[in-house]
């Protein structure tokens, strides 16, 4: 994933205007990683600049990993950055920074839906529920350990380590959640699908997922239209009914690679796939890696 789908502002580059973070002239990026189409990773160093960040498509927890001890923001009240120090700018939110002297950090990308799946899976939390706070500068030790020892210490050139990082990441992403108390909140929502709903739904789905599955079936079982259950099903598990039958299948996949050697044209039809093309697009989609690369790597 380029700087430009990550970083983007609409101000114009005014002499008194911050320089949009992409722009930075003195910025350098020793390294990029995108794990999965939700996920990914970069390394920079800055110094010495004026800077406006936005990012539109995703959240970016961001880590100082060497220096940052001059390094504030001017648009809100704010203590200084050093190693150490997080900061979590959520998708949408505005800020300008004022950069001293030369520092490094990291920044993890991840997406809104794939955080609300997450707090889903791990918390049983209605994903309408999570909501992410800005902020700025706070400390934990545990997950910078994570950070410095598991993420910055790895090859990212290498896709041996490929699995190791996605699990290190998604670790990264629970105990942030636990450490902001997000598990425990308990904001009032209202429509989407009853429990009951949603359990007969995802049932039909994981024991149909090897045909073609049609939205009036689903639909039908909710006893909704197909628009409304649509919206409905995407307010209760964060993603559509079509993700949730590809991530169902993608989950399928892996588990026959784990556990046999079958070819993977007869795999992909097993799990409701025209083709090993077609299986292979979504595989690498959604796990960052081929199913042939996975199955290399599980058997290491």
């Amino acid at each position: 994933m380029s700087n430009k789908a990550m970083d983007t502002t609409s101000l114009s580059p005014k002499k008194s205007t911050p320089t949009n973070f992409d722009e930075s002239a003195s910025k350098i990026c020793f390294r990029q990683r995108s794990l999965t189409d939700s996920l990914s990773w970069a390394h920079y160093q800055n110094q010495h600049d004026h800077l406006y960040y936005i990012n539109e498509q995703q959240h970016t927890l961001s880590l100082y990993l060497a220096g940052g001890y001059d390094t504030h923001r001017t648009d809100a009240p704010s203590a200084y950055g050093g190693p150490g120090k997080f900061c979590l700018m959520p998708k949408d939110a505005q800020s300008e920074w004022q950069l001293g002297q030369s520092q490094q950090f990291m920044h993890l990308y991840f997406s809104d839906d794939y955080l609300k799946q997450l707090a889903l899976k791990m918390f049983d939390m209605d994903p309408r529920q999570l909501q992410l706070p800005e902020l700025n500068y706070t400390s934990d030790a545990a997950t910078e350990a994570l950070f410095r020892h598991c993420i910055a210490s790895s090859d990212w050139q290498s896709n041996d380590n490929h699995l190791a990082m996605e699990q290190m990441t998604n670790t990264i992403l629970v105990t942030m959640l636990k450490n902001m108390g997000i598990s425990k909140q308990a904001i009032t929502v209202k429509g989407g699908l009853s429990p009951k709903i949603v359990a007969l739904v995802c049932d039909f789905i994981q024991a149909n997922y090897h045909r073609q599955i049609y939205l009036s079936e689903l639909a039908d079982l909710a006893q909704l239209s197909e628009y409304h259950f649509c919206r409905m099903f995407k307010a209760s598990l964060a993603q559509t009914p079509q993700a949730y039958l590809l991530g169902v299948r993608i989950e399928q996949v892996k588990l026959r690679v784990r556990e046999n050697t079958a070819n993977l044209t007869d795999i992909a039809l097993q799990c409701g796939f025209s083709s090993q093309s077609h299986m292979g697009r979504y595989f690498k989609k959604l796990v960052g890696v081929s199913p042939k690369q996975y199955r290399d790597l599980i058997m290491k």
